[in-house]
């Protein structure tokens, strides 16, 4: 049985959930609704982002660096207009708590849209030589 591509970074990113969780439970730092709160709406961004490339991987296979770009960029602006209703400042250490699981986030999007790209660039390979 082989597993999707998708299938591994979304696995990733929930052992890093539960890793984070684990350590978050075991500072006793508090604050757990705003914590599942921030997990949820990062969640809902990464499985947008990650279904959003696999789209334009199959509709438009040699934009897929730039949808990634503009992804990110959205990404980034509604992290930014949600981070003030989610009251993150209240947390203490709140950078460490939530940027780095922002940052682990946008580095398993970035490995999976290098697959995306590298995967076509394979498939594309055996035609070009066959035009020149």
């Amino acid at each position: 049985m082989k597993i999707k591509k998708t299938t591994i970074y979304i696995i990733l990113f929930f052992i890093m959930f539960f890793l984070h969780f684990g350590i978050w439970q075991y500072l006793e730092v508090g604050f757990e609704t705003t914590f599942i709160r921030y997990y949820l709406f990062l969640t809902l961004l990464f499985t947008i982002v990650i279904t959003i490339l696999s789209i334009i991987k199959k509709i438009y296979p040699n934009y897929i660096g730039f949808g990634f770009m503009g992804l990110v960029m959205f990404k980034l602006m509604i992290m930014f207009l949600v981070m003030k209703k989610l009251n993150l400042n209240e947390v203490p250490n709140y950078k460490v708590h939530f940027v780095i699981p922002y940052l682990i986030s946008l580095v398993l999007e970035t490995l999976y849209a290098v697959k995306l790209i590298q995967t076509e660039e394979v498939t594309e390979s055996p035609e070009d030589e066959k035009n020149q």
